[in-house]
């Protein structure tokens, strides 16, 4: 799924301060239940999402040694 920049899709918070993650983006990243996001704040106040990845330290070895 080819997006253009800048790209919206739009989430409302409930009560209990969660958000749903729109149905493009979870596709796209491949999210699935229990999967963790990162939120990180900029410079400008802009929130920067992403999928956390976590590495073993074999994947960090292998990554070494390319």
């Amino acid at each position: 799924m080819a997006f253009r920049r800048p790209y919206r899709l739009k989430a409302t918070l409930t009560s209990k301060g969660q958000l749903t993650i729109p149905v493009e983006l979870r596709r796209r990243w491949d999210l699935k239940p229990g999967d963790q996001i990162d939120f990180t704040l900029d410079d400008e106040d802009r929130v920067i999402i992403r999928k956390r990845i976590t590495l073993t330290a074999a994947d960090v070895r292998a990554a070494k040694h390319e």
